[in-house]
């Protein structure tokens, strides 16, 4: 593993935060396009793009410091060391959505047009920001068959693959939100099954806190995904 990238002097460059952050302007790019693609101004892409980064960086955060809660039970000053990796993309998903839906309201923007727009971005920049988890050695996964399993590049694939698959889509799309439900029903399926493979100190039953997450997250995107497509069509 590689957590430090470089040393400048006296600075340090984490592999980490060089990742999320290079994943974050990948996306910002990437949204910009898709929001001209929707005929919407992408000068509203920076400005929410700042919103959502720090939802995000709260949210995956805090989920993070919930579920591993006595790694920072004797330092709690640690809880704020974010540059040093230790997120949980599920937490900041959630929080960026409220943000997302809360811009939409204040800017009075179409929120479904919005999410198709930003949602390939999700998937390209969570699939460069898992390689940033890798180098620093968390998320790791559990032992199987005498190899920890690398749950990290294993996360990354599953980016690249539902970010091609969006883009394909798009050309398809028939309705506003398509592509944003279509995006979260891929997720939920690959993080449900993914978490067998990964360590976590709580489980309910077989099952980890993430997994009844993701639960969630494939009923709730296929039920408004169904019913948009019985009224669309």
């Amino acid at each position: 593993m590689h957590p430090v990238l470089a040393r400048i002097g006296p600075f340090t460059v984490y592999s980490w935060g060089f990742m999320v952050a290079l994943g974050f302007l990948a996306g910002l790019f990437v949204a910009m396009r898709y929001a001209r693609r929707e005929a919407m101004s992408p000068d509203i892409i920076p400005d929410l793009f700042i919103y959502v980064v720090v939802s995000a960086i709260v949210g995956a955060r805090l989920f993070y410091v919930i579920g591993f809660f006595d790694m920072f039970r004797d330092d709690l000053l640690s809880v704020f060391y974010v540059n040093q990796g230790g997120m949980v993309f599920l937490g900041g998903l959630f929080l960026s959505v409220v943000t997302v839906v809360a811009y939409t309201r204040i800017k009075g923007l179409n929120l479904w047009k919005l999410l198709d727009a930003i949602s390939p971005a999700c998937a390209i920049g969570y699939a460069i920001g898992r390689i940033g988890c890798f180098l620093n050695g968390c998320c790791y996964g559990i032992e199987f068959c005498g190899i920890q399993q690398p749950t990290q590049l294993y996360s990354s694939f599953a980016g690249v693959v539902i970010f091609v698959a969006l883009i394909i889509l798009y050309g398809r799309k028939r309705y506003d939100g398509q592509i944003a439900l279509i995006g979260l029903l891929m997720y939920s399926i690959y993080r449900f099954f993914l978490e067998f493979l990964r360590y976590s100190p709580v489980h309910v039953y077989i099952f980890t806190l993430n997994q009844f997450l993701a639960a969630f997250l494939f009923v709730v995107s296929l039920t408004i995904l169904l019913w948009k497509k019985n009224t669309t069509s």
